[in-house]
């Protein structure tokens, strides 16, 4: 029987990335957020804004983004060494407009475990 192997800390998988590359070149404004915890990958959220311009516009798709380049290059250097955080993509008008990085810090052995 095959064994599945778990991620390692910082990796982000060709499969999720996959979905964050479709998520780019479907979301006309939004964001996309890969959650770490642990230094691995444990969730991506995509979540879309339409409103304005948006509510009245047929949808043009863009093209796929790839596994591999300068943007999934840039999102990969971003997850990399996050314990605990967020990185987020955010899009306007159908283009990447900043990626965010968002580092969150654990406490232990205070008044509880963690916050």
């Amino acid at each position: 029987m095959e064994q599945k192997r778990g991620l390692r800390p910082g990796e982000i998988p060709c499969g999720a990335m996959a979905f964050i590359a479709r998520g780019l070149s479907e979301i006309g404004s939004g964001r996309i957020v890969l959650t770490a915890q642990d230094s691995r990958l444990v969730s991506v959220e995509r979540e879309e804004r339409i409103g304005g311009d948006t509510l009245f516009t047929a949808r043009v798709g863009k093209p796929d983004v790839a596994c591999d380049g300068h943007l999934p290059e840039k999102i990969r250097q971003s997850f990399r060494d996050l314990p605990y955080g967020q990185v987020i993509i955010t899009l306007k008008d159908g283009a990447v407009r900043q990626v965010e990085r968002l580092t969150r810090s654990r406490f232990t052995g205070l008044d509880g475990e963690g916050i």
